[in-house]
């Protein structure tokens, strides 16, 4: 008896068989059928995010902002660099309106997030616990972090991590959402 809903309906398509959809490396059995899942709904999870961005955020805006913060931050290393206290003097009085316009791009930036956290993290509990610690991917090495590596056998967490961090910046882009 088939109690899996993907088994399911792969039995009920003739050209699937759910046996080409499951590989064997190294000893360890891996579904490609959720290892795609998890690749679509990491894009799924950007998409929406990259909506509500769009939505909620105003982009142009923050593009002034960051452009002007750049040209101060460069400014202000120049000043430093050559010496020049008068000109330190002038961008330092500059540096408080350069942190207000910091803080409402942080603002900007947080709507979106705070808007979609609760339900995006529904979501990656529901997938985390249906797919518990089952190996999605292979690594061909093992990936080394500071506090920890990223291991060979990928479960649902690296592989969904490695494939959100790889699609976030292609939507980012998509959808006109990078402030260069």
């Amino acid at each position: 008896m088939i109690t899996d809903p993907f088994s399911l309906l792969l039995h009920s398509l003739p050209a699937l068989s759910p046996s080409l959809l499951v590989v064997g490396v190294g000893g360890v059995s891996i579904n490609l059928l959720n290892t795609f899942l998890v690749v679509l709904e990491a894009i799924g999870v950007n998409l929406l995010y990259a909506v509500g961005r769009r939505k909620f955020t105003d982009i142009e805006k923050m593009r002034r902002y960051n452009a002007e913060m750049k040209a101060f931050r460069e400014e202000m290393t120049a000043a430093t660099k050559s010496g020049d206290k008068a000109k330190q003097e002038k961008l330092k009085k500059k540096q408080q309106q350069m942190q207000k316009m910091q803080a409402e791009m942080s603002m900007q930036n947080l709507k979106p997030s705070l808007l979609f956290m609760l339900p995006l993290m529904g979501v990656y509990y529901l997938m985390s616990n249906f797919f518990g610690l089952a190996t999605l991917a292979m690594s061909p090495i093992v990936i080394p972090l500071i506090i920890t590596s990223i291991p060979i056998s990928l479960n649902f967490f690296w592989w969904y991590m490695i494939c959100s961090f790889t699609f976030s910046g292609i939507i980012s882009r998509l959808f006109g959402l990078t402030l260069d």
